[in-house]
């Protein structure tokens, strides 16, 4: 099923480096979506979990809000 890339919800600044859409604007779902501490962690979190969480998989969403990551590089925090 194509869907609307979340990362953008359907405006035209995405760029080619997009995870999720490369792009397009629409991606092919399978129900799964990168964690957006993507390079460090590597998962895929269900989509309704990626949603919930804002992006994150469950346990870089308790790092985020425990401030234990840097805000803007989502490297762990110093």
């Amino acid at each position: 099923m194509i869907k609307i890339c979340p990362e953008h919800a359907g405006s035209f600044d995405c760029t080619p480096f997009c995870r999720i859409c490369e792009g397009n604007q629409e991606y092919e779902s399978n129900g799964y979506l990168p964690c957006n501490r993507f390079g460090h962690c590597g998962e895929y979190v269900e989509e309704d979990i990626w949603h919930e969480e804002v992006g994150f998989c469950v346990d870089c969403s308790h790092l985020y809000y425990d401030h234990k990551l840097d805000p803007y590089t989502l490297e762990m925090a110093r």
